[in-house]
């Protein structure tokens, strides 16, 4: 049985906006900051999003 796909409220779109630039400010604050490339952000975001949405 095929899941339907999700398809966000604008008030949803408009929240998940928001997150996404805070997020991209906080991973350019962090290159600026310390030696992390894009690879090493990447993977701390996805050890972020299997903690805690798996």
């Amino acid at each position: 049985m095929e899941t339907p796909k999700w398809k966000p409220t604008e008030d949803e779109r408009e929240v998940m906006e928001a997150v996404w630039m805070q997020v991209k400010c906080a991973c350019e604050k962090l290159k600026e900051e310390t030696n992390a490339q894009d690879v090493h952000i990447r993977k701390m975001l996805e050890e972020i999003t299997d903690r805690y949405y798996s």
